[in-house]
């Protein structure tokens, strides 16, 4: 029997408590262990009484980890203080530890790690990062004997959802509120469509992946300037929008990025719908394969909480993790193709001008398109061919300083994975 301490009771915690509690005869069966809920600890005691565990609270977590008969703790309270605390805290009192908490995993993970080596503990992490896709599982140990060299990933359930809703027709804000009324989007909504929850998973991803430290920031662009006629103009040219998180590793480099990106409508990822998530794996041997599954929700992510809580009890935790270092390439090198979206004057001469501006920063165009004739505001998209990324910005940093473009350029990358 494994005996573990649960520490927060909110979304993931509640959900964490309901699966042990409905499926502790099917985990036993299917497994061969038992898990027990031995101590739960909340600031708010309600939440404990609504899940009928009342008996079994307290408000101090140092309570769980001086409990000489739990071997586990479960850290689902997120953000990084006081989670990298009592994880860290867990660990030298040789707890096993339990996260799904890809904010400190991202940040803090190198101290993290070398301290469970140090007390010869494991540390599970697999909800951070894919909701119920066993992403970490499956580099860890299915493709353990491949090089990956490219990571494509739809990571973040909310803009997902905002992002199919938006090719159904709705407008961003109206995408965003029916995700915030269905539970995918927070009130304050920002960590999600600014990016930064798909950047701190990519981290951890290519972290794993490619078997390096990721200390640095790394691009990280959200979809709030989207609108509903670059999805149209996208599909029209045969592309959907995601917002995309890609890592690469060529010649001991590593290219990481978040940012909305046109994929071909063909690709897999492309028909990755609503709240789901996916990541899409190239390598030496396996050349490709794609997993997916729920990524926003409290049961799908609490499902795989409790798979990692299995994985220790049955001690087939893996307690090797990332050591090398390894350069992150410069952002600005990196090639690719380009949509642009400037609203401008609708005046004889605008386009020269800002193709005037493409052309002197060496940008080739492969197509222009003014649909939308008769107002006095009007969008003009183009499309590039490759370009380098500082040689866009400065030529896009140039045309929104135009008195003839009247709102900042839309910029979107072009990936024809």
């Amino acid at each position: 029997m494994t005996k573990i301490g649960l520490i927060g009771l909110g979304t993931i915690g509640s959900g964490v408590v309901k699966i042990l509690k409905e499926n502790k005869t099917l985990i036993t069966a299917r497994t061969g262990t038992t898990i027990e809920l031995k101590r739960v600890c909340d600031l708010d005691e309600k939440r404990a009484e609504m899940l009928g565990i009342r008996g079994i609270y307290s408000q101090n977590y140092k309570d769980l980890l001086n409990d000489p008969d739990i071997s586990t703790i479960v850290e689902v309270i997120g953000g990084y203080e006081p989670a990298r605390t009592i994880i860290i805290e867990a660990i030298r009192a040789k707890k096993n530890v339990v996260t799904a908490n890809k904010a400190v995993i991202a940040k803090h993970g190198e101290e993290i790690f070398k301290a469970a080596e140090d007390n010869n503990v494991s540390i599970m992490f697999e909800a951070a990062v894919g909701g119920c896709i066993p992403i970490i599982k499956a580099i860890r140990e299915s493709f353990a004997a491949d090089k990956i060299n490219r990571i494509y990933g739809i990571l973040n359930g909310t803009t997902n959802y905002i992002l199919t809703k938006m090719e159904e027709g709705l407008s961003y804000d109206q995408a965003l509120k029916q995700a915030q009324e269905l539970g995918f989007a927070e009130a304050n909504p920002s960590f999600d469509v600014d990016g930064l929850d798909s950047a701190q998973k990519l981290k951890i991803l290519s972290s794993l992946a490619f078997n390096a430290k990721i200390k640095d920031d790394i691009l990280t662009w959200g979809i709030t300037k989207i609108n509903k006629s670059d999805i149209k103009y996208a599909k029209d040219l045969g592309y959907t929008i995601k917002l995309l998180a890609i890592a690469k590793e060529i010649d001991d480099e590593i290219e990481l990025r978040v940012h909305p990106t046109m994929i071909p409508q063909t690709h897999e990822l492309a028909n990755i719908k609503n709240e789901s998530n996916a990541i899409y794996l190239v390598g030496n041997n396996i050349d490709k394969a794609m997993l997916y599954g729920k990524g926003a929700g409290s049961m799908p992510t609490a499902t795989v909480v409790v798979g990692d809580i299995i994985d220790i009890a049955k001690s087939s935790s893996i307690t090797n993790y990332y050591s090398e270092e390894k350069k992150l390439k410069d952002i600005n090198t990196i090639t690719c193709r380009y949509y642009l979206r400037p609203n401008v004057l609708d005046k004889p001469g605008v386009f020269a001008m800002i193709a005037d501006i493409l052309g002197k920063n060496n940008i080739s165009i492969s197509g222009v398109s003014q649909k939308e004739l008769g107002k006095d505001i009007v969008p003009i998209t183009i499309i590039t061919h490759n370009v380098r990324e500082s040689d866009m910005m400065q030529a896009v940093d140039q045309i929104n300083k135009l008195d003839v473009v009247k709102s900042k350029t839309v910029v979107i990358r072009i990936e024809d994975i």
